[in-house]
């Protein structure tokens, strides 16, 4: 019997009974499963014990795609493991786990596959953890592998200045911008006062004049230097547009450059595996650990660890962690903490992996 052929026919009936698309080949997914199978059995107490627990990552498209069938793909995957591992002679801790999860970085159609040797108790509870968040997803009207997108990065914001009342505009040549003579009149000192003269017998009309002869006697109107200082003076130092001789218009002003508004930091942190010393950056102010792919999350291949186990974010301030409701709890320097702020060199425990904080 071809147990792959038998099984996708079973799963093209789900997707034909849901009325949906299939994102991907199954045919390819049970012989990844497979595979993976086939690497990690191993010889226990005399007997090939293959592994319990398959973990397959999809995108977050076809996660959407698939909400409403997982209950019986996982199924089916499973009993086609089962049909495998007894054809080879392979024997079960129980009977396995077959868990979908989003991976952000897959690509629709694209999905990846991996089996973990888990004892029998550690098995059990994930399978009740599992079932747990099927049924919340379900009550949540979501169904399926959800990824958590990221938080929105907190910003710390300084306190609002106090507004500042508006300036009205001056006067047109008002006094902070004397005019001349004629259009700057204030900007010269008046004349002394010039005693009465005796009133002129009328003369009469003279001739045109045929030359220029006796202009050059008259003074040329001469008009003060232009742009007005603060202290009142006139002169290109001021720094002032000159105004016009022919246009009644206000001097303008340079524009004083906005300061743009700075952007705050996240301080970068890290996590390092006291057990492995592989490390962990932390990217954003906000990162999920856990067994799940999140965008910008942690992910910890151990069996002993939640889904979504726990939670380090930045407050503006201090690195925080946060327990997620999971399973094992969370420990912070062996103490099982809710939440707890975090110091340079602190140890966080999940399940049985110890990381050691470190801030940059």
């Amino acid at each position: 019997m071809n147990f792959l052929n038998v099984f996708e026919e079973r799963v093209s009936g789900i997707f034909g009974t849901a009325s949906a698309p299939m994102p991907f080949s199954f045919k390819k997914m049970a012989k990844r499963a497979a595979h993976e199978m086939e690497n990690e059995t191993y010889v226990i107490n005399g007997v090939d014990t293959a592994p319990a627990l398959y973990t397959i990552l999809v995108s977050q498209e076809d996660d959407t795609l698939m909400r409403p069938v997982y209950a019986e793909l996982t199924q089916e995957t499973a009993q086609f493991l089962e049909a495998q591992a007894q054809r080879r002679g392979y024997s079960f801790i129980g009977q396995p786990l077959v868990r979908f999860m989003v991976d952000p970085s897959l690509k629709s159609g694209r999905f990846s596959a991996f089996a973990e040797n888990v004892d029998a108790r550690t098995l059990e509870r994930l399978r009740d953890e599992e079932e747990r968040f099927m049924a919340s997803r379900r009550a949540g009207g979501l169904g399926g592998a959800v990824a958590m997108a990221p938080a929105p990065v907190p910003v710390t914001r300084r306190a609002p200045e106090p507004p500042v009342a508006p300036v009205p505009a001056p006067a047109r040549h008002a006094a902070a911008v004397p005019p001349a003579p004629a259009q700057h009149a204030a900007a010269v000192p008046p004349a002394p006062a010039v005693p009465a003269v005796p009133a002129v017998p009328s003369v009469p009309d003279l001739p045109p004049l045929t030359s220029d002869a006796g202009l050059d006697a008259i003074p040329p109107v001469i008009d003060p230097p232009y742009g007005a200082g603060t202290d009142g003076s006139y002169g290109a130092g001021a720094g002032l547009t000159p105004p016009s001789p022919y246009l009644d218009e206000t001097p303008s002003y340079p524009a004083e450059p906005i300061p743009a508004p700075a952007t705050p930091s996240v301080p970068s942190a890290m996590l390092i595996d006291r057990q492995s010393g592989r490390t962990y950056p932390i990217r954003s102010s906000r990162a999920i650990l856990g067994r799940e792919r999140t965008s910008g999350g942690i992910v910890l291949r151990d069996p002993n660890v939640s889904r979504r186990h726990a939670e380090i974010d930045f407050d503006g301030v201090h690195w925080l962690v946060t327990d997620l409701n999971s399973t094992n709890g969370t420990l912070v320097n062996d103490v099982d903490v809710d939440e707890c702020t975090l110091h340079d060199g602190d140890v966080i425990t999940l399940g049985l992996t110890n990381l050691e904080f470190r801030e940059a």
